[in-house]
């Protein structure tokens, strides 16, 4: 559990587990989001269509990750269905997986669009922050299909 001036009692009560922590459990009950077990960024290059990816750090050194845990699905909703995949990191593979991506805090959200990282949230934000961002992240998208278009009716 790392070094900690608790004693084994109260050490013991605090701990979390991510594998029975209510908040977990909930979001891998739900279906709404594919639970990452392996640090593959060849899963986020496949993507066909846009994607959501929120990662994690260990809970116990980390309780914003719990944040996230409450906070992912509701950013889902932002896409109205948009979404071709959305996966939620295990906080065991998070920092390495942000580590792959170039992502230094945590927690993050990330936004993909066939294959390509349109861009990442980093650290906890105001609600705001992650609607106007994310709407930036998809007009991105927009500008991107719209020159592929452009350049494909040029040829």
């Amino acid at each position: 559990m790392g070094k900690t001036k608790l004693n084994a009692v109260t050490q013991a009560l605090v701990h979390i587990d991510p594998d029975k922590h209510p908040l977990f459990i909930r979001l891998k009950k739900s279906g709404d989001f594919v639970w990452l077990e392996k640090a593959d960024v060849n899963l986020l290059k496949s993507l066909n269509g846009l994607g959501l990816l929120c990662i994690v750090d260990d809970p116990n050194m980390f309780k914003e990750t719990l944040d996230m845990a409450v906070l992912a699905p509701e950013i889902k909703k932002l896409f109205e269905g948009t979404l071709a995949a959305a996966w939620f990191t295990s906080p065991a593979i998070g920092r390495e997986l942000a580590t792959h991506l170039g992502i230094r805090r945590l927690p993050a959200v990330a936004v993909y669009c066939c294959g390509e990282m349109l861009g990442a949230i980093e650290g906890l934000r105001p609600w705001g922050e992650y609607q106007s961002e994310l709407i930036d992240n998809v007009y991105k998208m927009q500008q991107i299909f719209s020159k592929a278009e452009a350049e494909g009716m040029s040829a």
